[in-house]
């Protein structure tokens, strides 16, 4: 609960200076187990914008919405998310900075300047591992996933609250982070080419695949993100970076529109 402390200490200091005015804050649960929030000032305060609106929904279990302006910040979220709305409260009052333990690298601006250099033109995931000997695997071999690619991996954008949160909740995951890019022109393509096709359950990255599918020991469908995709892993506990030398965020091949035309 990083933001949740920074709040508190945040409210110290405010209840200190401004006893006078004082300010209502209201957290209560919802009938979907989520979080409400409500922080109400007095008068008017200065924030970052006068108005703030954002959402974000990807099923009944997994979202968030928040609603402010000059005097009152609401919120409401899934049962995960309670620390990522007061994040984003801090970052509303002008309280940006983040928290970065020691030992913990991950939000140093190098790391996040090798994660989020090809942000433009590409999509980008990590995948959390514990052992080194995976991150190497995944740069030499791939990335094989058996159940959905978004449920091992997280897509990330430049949002500095929301990529603190991720990394919150999957650092348990391990300490090396595998960084995955794939050109948006590339996945556009393949996404219409499925979208097209009889199988509309296909998804993209089953088909940037560095060879056919297989049955794993459970009698699961395994595929395997092309390595050329991988751009490399950090060690967050360190600061260190590993780069793929093939690493080509752009690559193409006739091999994927064979994949897909054998998935068919």
């Amino acid at each position: 609960m990083e933001n949740f402390n920074r709040f508190e200490k945040w409210y110290s200091n405010y209840v200190i200076k401004h006893y006078k005015e004082p300010l209502t804050v209201k957290i209560e649960n919802s009938q979907d187990f989520g979080w409400r929030i409500q922080i109400v000032f007095q008068k008017e305060i200065k924030t970052l914008t006068k108005e703030l609106k954002e959402s974000e929904r990807k099923s009944n279990f997994n979202y968030y919405s928040i609603a402010a302006n000059d005097n009152k910040f609401e919120g409401e979220c899934d049962f995960t998310k309670l620390d990522l709305l007061f994040g984003k409260f801090m970052a509303f009052v002008g309280e940006t900075e983040t928290v970065s333990f020691e030992g913990d690298h991950f939000l140093k601006e190098h790391i996040q300047k090798f994660i989020f250099e090809d942000e433009r033109d590409a999509f980008i995931f990590l995948h959390y591992t514990p052992e080194k000997s995976s991150a190497e695997n995944i740069i030499q071999s791939g990335f094989r996933f058996s159940v959905a690619f978004d449920k091992t991996t997280v897509g990330i954008q430049i949002e500095t609250t929301v990529i603190n949160y991720n990394h919150i909740i999957r650092k348990p995951f391990g300490k090396y982070v595998v960084v995955i890019c794939i050109s948006k022109n590339v996945y556009s393509k393949y996404s219409e080419l499925i979208a097209n096709s009889n199988d509309k359950y296909l998804k993209v990255e089953e088909v940037l695949t560095e060879s056919l599918p297989f049955d794993d020991e459970f009698s699961e469908k395994t595929h395997t993100l092309h390595h050329k995709f991988i751009k490399g892993y950090i060690n967050y506990t360190n600061g260190q970076i590993i780069k793929n030398p093939d690493y080509d965020h752009c690559f193409d091949s006739e091999q994927f529109i064979e994949q897909l035309n054998l998935s068919l």
